[in-house]
C-alpha cells in the first residue's frame, strides 16, 4: 500500500520480494520447468542443487540471454486497463571444468562458476478509473485526523498533503479537511514502475563417486538493483470544484458540504484542478548463502536428489524521496509543491534482509537414453524472513508482520527433454505456491509454462531456444484507511536463446 511507507522505509514487502525466486537459468533449465535437480548437467544447478553438476563428465560454458515482454491488466472499481512493456533480458552465464581425481580413478571433480538471474523486476502497472470517496486526498484526510495534531503528521504523506494545500486545518471545527471534495467525481491513475534485477553469482564445487553418488556445494553471491516509483494523479475532470470571491471576506463555492470559514489563502488558489503524488526508491546491495545437494545414482533410469538453501544475508542500501504538487484553478499552472526529505537530505537507509531458508527433494526417470522425466519440490516457509539493522528494535513491528502474515508455501517444477538427435525438444510447468499458503490457487502464487529446442552439433556447440510465460494475480491496495482492491494479472513472456560450447 502506498500509504504504509513511513519514515522507516522498509516493510514486510521487502523482506518478500528477496526471498520468492522465479524459474531462472539457461534456456534448457528454464524449459525444463527448472527440474533438473536430479537430472543435472546444466550449470544453472549451481543455483538449486549442486551436486547435480558432478553429472558433468566434461566441461561446458554457455551464455544465454532473450526478451521479455510484460502484459499487466489492472481491475480498479470496474475499469479495466493493460500496460504492455519489453526489454532486453540476461538470462545467464556458466563455466564447467570437469576433471579426473588423480589419486582416486572412481572419483570426478567439477569446479562450475555462474551468473545466473533468478528476478527481473522490470514491469509496469497502471490502474485508473473516475471515484469519488475512494482518492488518495481523502485517505490523507483521513489519517490528518486520526493524527490530530499537525506535529503528528507522517512527514511523507499526509504532510506533504498539508504543505501542498490539498488539505488544510479547520481551527474552528478542529479538524483537517481536503480541498479535493470526497463527494464530486475525481479522475483517478496510478503508475506502478519497477525495474532491476537479482542475480546471482555462485561459485560450486562437486564430486562424482563410482557415477553414483553425486554431491556438491556453492557459494552464493547474489546482487539486487530495485527501483520503484509509484506516481498518482487525480484531478476534477468535470471542473465541478470552484471557489468564487463575491468580497474580499465572502465567497461562494460549489462543494457539496461547503468548506470552513473563508481562509486567506482561497483567493490565491481557488478551486482544486489536479493534485499528483510520487514516491521513489532504489534498492542496492548484495548477499551471502550457502547451498548443499546431492544425487543418488539408482540405477541407468533412475535418479534421486535433494538439497538445501541457508538463508540469504543480503546487506541492502535504500534511497528515497517523496513528493506532491497541487494546482489550483487561479492559476493551474502554477504549482504547488512538497518534498521529504529536502534536497540537500536525501533519504538514505542501511539494513539488512534475511530470507528463509529453502530445501527440496528431486527426481528423474530416463527412458531407453531418449526421454526424460523430472519432478523437483520444495519448501519454502516465507514467514521466517526478517528486516534487522543496527537498531533492531525499528522493525520489532514490521518483523511481527512478517511472522503472522506468511505462510509455508511449495514450489514444484515438473520438466520433460526427448532426444531426438541432434535436436532435444523440451516442455516444462513451474508452480510456485502462495506466501500466504495454498497451492495451485487463489492469488499471489506464480505460474510458468514453458517449451523448448535445442541442438547439439558435432563440433560440440549447441544451441538451445525457449519460450516461457509466467503468469500470477495479486491484490493491490492503494490506500491505508479505504479497503477498495485492485486486481492485477502480471503476465511476462520470454524468448531465450543460448549458445554453449562442450570442452
Amino acid at each position: 500500500m502506498l500509504s504504509c511507507f513511513v519514515l522507516l522505509a522498509q516493510n514486510d514487502n521487502d523482506a518478500l520480494r528477496y526471498s520468492r525466486t522465479g524459474v531462472g537459468g539457461s534456456p534448457r533449465y528454464i524449459a525444463m520447468g527448472g527440474a533438473m535437480g536430479a537430472l543435472g548437467g546444466d550449470v544453472s544447478c549451481a543455483a538449486t542443487n549442486p551436486g547435480a553438476l558432478a553429472i558433468f563428465r566434461r566441461g561446458e560454458m554457455v551464455y544465454s540471454g532473450g526478451l521479455r515482454f510484460t502484459s499487466n491488466a489492472a481491475n480498479f472499481q470496474g475499469k479495466n486497463t493493460s500496460t504492455p512493456g519489453g526489454d532486453f533480458v540476461f538470462s545467464n552465464f556458466g563455466a564447467a571444468f570437469a576433471y579426473a581425481n588423480e589419486k582416486d580413478p572412481t572419483k570426478r571433480n567439477v569446479f562450475c562458476v555462474s551468473n545466473t538471474q533468478l528476478m527481473n523486476f522490470n514491469s509496469v502497472t497502471q490502474i485508473t478509473n473516475n471515484s469519488t470517496r475512494h482518492t488518495l486526498a481523502a485517505d490523507m484526510t483521513t489519517l490528518a485526523n486520526e493524527a490530530k495534531t499537525l506535529s503528528a503528521l507522517n512527514s511523507s504523506y499526509e504532510y506533504l498533503g498539508y504543505a501542498s494545500y490539498i488539505m488544510d486545518y479547520d481551527s474552528v471545527g478542529g479538524k483537517f479537511f481536503s480541498l479535493v471534495d470526497p463527494k464530486r467525481n475525481v479522475s483517478l491513475t496510478r503508475n506502478l514502475v519497477t525495474s532491476g534485477r537479482m542475480n546471482e553469482v555462485n561459485f560450486s564445487l562437486a564430486q562424482s563417486v563410482d557415477d553414483k553418488f553425486y554431491f556438491g556445494g556453492s557459494l552464493g553471491i547474489p546482487r539486487v538493483k530495485f527501483e520503484s516509483t509509484t506516481t498518482h494523479s487525480e484531478a476534477d475532470a468535470n471542473d465541478s470544484m470552484r471557489i468564487g470571491l463575491t468580497s474580499p471576506t465572502s465567497y461562494t463555492s460549489t462543494y457539496v458540504d461547503g468548506l470552513p470559514a473563508l481562509e486567506s489563502y482561497y483567493s490565491e488558489l481557488l478551486g482544486f484542478n489536479s493534485l499528483v503524488y510520487k514516491e521513489y526508491f532504489k534498492t542496492t546491495g548484495y548477499g551471502l548463502n550457502l547451498k548443499l545437494g546431492g544425487v543418488y545414482r539408482i540405477n541407468s533410469e533412475c535418479r534421486v536428489g535433494a538439497y538445501f538453501h541457508t538463508p540469504t544475508m543480503f546487506y541492502l542500501t535504500d534511497t528515497y524521496y517523496y513528493t506532491m504538487s497541487g494546482s489550483f484553478d487561479k492559476n493551474t499552472s502554477t504549482l504547488k509543491e512538497a518534498k521529504f526529505p529536502t534536497e540537500e537530505d536525501e533519504g538514505r537507509s542501511i539494513y539488512r534482509v534475511i530470507t528463509p531458508m529453502r530445501y527440496g527433494l528431486n527426481t528423474a526417470y530416463i527412458i531407453n537414453k531418449m526421454l526424460a522425466l523430472a519432478l523437483d519440490v520444495e519448501r519454502i516457509d516465507y514467514g521466517r524472513a526478517s528486516i534487522t539493522s543496527a537498531t533492531p528494535s525499528d522493525f520489532t513491528v514490521v518483523n511481527a508482520v512478517i511472522k503472522n502474515k506468511y505462510k509455508t508455501a511449495t514450489n514444484i517444477r515438473v520438466g520433460t527433454e526427448l532426444n531426438v538427435k541432434p535436436v532435444m525438444i523440451r516442455a516444462g510447468y513451474a508452480m510456485y505456491g502462495s506466501p500466504f499458503g495454498g497451492l495451485f490457487k487463489g492469488p499471489f502464487d506464480r505460474q510458468t509454462a514453458s517449451i523448448g529446442l535445442g541442438i547439439r552439433t558435432k563440433s560440440n556447440l549447441f544451441f538451445d531456444i525457449t519460450w516461457a510465460k509466467t503468469f500470477t494475480k495479486e491484490h493491490y491496495y492503494m490506500y491505508s484507511t479505504d479497503p477498495v482492491k485492485t486486481d492485477l494479472k502480471l503476465t511476462s513472456t520470454s524468448f531465450l536463446v543460448s549458445v554453449g560450447l562442450k570442452f
